[in-house]
C-alpha cells in the first residue's frame, strides 16, 4: 500500500509551485498524454526554464518504506527516441511515520503517534516539521539511475528498488543517502526548498537544464540545453513537430500519470 497517495503530493506540490512561480506555466498532462512532447510547448511560452517532475511515492509494508522505480519510463526519459536531452527530475518522499496514511470512507487520516497535526494539513507550511517540503527530495535522472543496482537495465527489469527506508534507517530524521542507495550517484538528492532555491539560479548541474532564449523581436524561439555532456541550441520549429511525428503512443498506465511540466518565467531567475 502507498505510504502516501500520489494524488496528495500531486495536489500538494502544485499549491506549493503555485504561490512561488504565480507568473509561471504548468501543466500535468492526463493519463496517455506525453511528457516529451509537452516540454517543447511550455518551453515556447516564453524566456525561462522548463522542466519535468515525475512524482513517486514510497509502499509501505509493516515498518518499512520502499521507492521503486519504472525502469522503462527512466529509460525513455534518458533516451528520448528524438531531440534533446530531457530536463527531468523524480520526486519523491521519505516519511517520517511508520506504515501507510490510510482512510475509511466519510473520514480523513488522523494524526500519526506524537503529532496533533493530521496529514490533510501537512500542505501548510505553518503546520512546522509535519509540512510535507521537509520530507520531500528531489534527483535528477541522471542521478537517479546512477543510484539504481547496475542490473536496472536488464530488458527483464519492468521495476527497480531505489532504496528501503525502515527503523534501523532511522524514519523520520534526514537519510544517510550513502547507506540507503546501492551505488553512489553523482549528487545527492536535494530537499524539495533547495532544490527550487537551485532552480532559479544555474543549476541543478548534474541535470538537464532548457533554458528558452527570445530571438528577433523579443519572441521565444530557441532553447538552450545544457547537460554534463552537451551545451546546443535548439530552434523550437524543429522541437514539437520532430516530438510529434516520432514519439510512439504512450500507454495509458505506462508509469503513472503524477507528473507536471513547469516553465519557470525570466523574471523568477537569479
Amino acid at each position: 500500500m502507498r505510504s502516501i497517495p500520489e494524488k496528495t503530493l500531486e495536489h500538494w506540490a502544485s499549491i506549493y509551485l503555485s504561490s512561488r512561480f504565480p507568473n509561471g506555466a504548468m501543466w500535468w498532462p492526463t493519463s496517455g498524454e506525453d511528457v516529451l512532447a509537452a516540454l517543447p510547448r511550455l518551453a515556447a511560452s516564453g524566456p525561462g526554464k522548463t522542466l519535468a517532475l515525475e512524482l513517486k511515492t514510497t509502499e509501505a509494508t509493516r515498518t518499512d518504506h520502499a521507492l521503486w522505480i519504472d525502469t522503462r519510463q527512466l529509460d525513455r526519459y534518458l533516451n528520448p527516441p528524438s531531440g534533446p536531452p530531457l530536463p527531468v527530475y523524480y520526486v519523491f518522499p521519505v516519511p517520517h511515520w511508520t506504515g501507510p496514511l490510510t482512510s475509511w470512507s466519510g473520514t480523513a487520516p488522523a494524526a500519526p503517534a506524537t503529532m496533533t497535526a493530521a496529514p490533510p494539513e501537512w500542505w501548510r507550511r505553518r503546520v512546522g516539521w509535519p509540512w510535507f517540503g521537509d520530507w520531500l527530495y528531489v534527483m535528477s535522472a541522471q542521478s537517479l539511475s546512477e543510484a539504481l543496482p547496475t542490473t536496472w537495465t536488464a530488458s527483464s527489469k519492468a521495476k527497480a528498488k531505489l532504496f528501503t527506508l525502515n527503523a534501523s534507517r532511522a524514519v523520520g530524521m534526514k537519510p544517510d543517502w550513502t547507506t540507503l542507495f546501492t551505488r553512489t550517484p553523482t549528487a545527492a538528492p536535494m530537499d524539495w526548498t533547495s532544490f527550487w532555491k537551485v532552480v532559479t539560479r544555474c543549476g541543478p548541474h548534474d541535470g538537464v537544464r532548457w533554458r528558452t532564449i527570445a530571438g528577433e523581436g523579443d519572441q521565444p524561439d530557441r532553447v538552450l540545453v545544457l547537460s554534463s555532456n552537451e551545451e546546443r541550441e535548439w530552434q523550437f520549429d524543429q522541437l514539437p513537430g520532430r516530438l510529434r511525428r516520432e514519439l510512439e503512443p504512450l500507454a495509458a498506465d505506462e508509469g503513472g500519470t503524477e507528473r507536471v511540466v513547469l516553465h519557470v518565467p525570466e523574471s523568477a531567475l537569479i
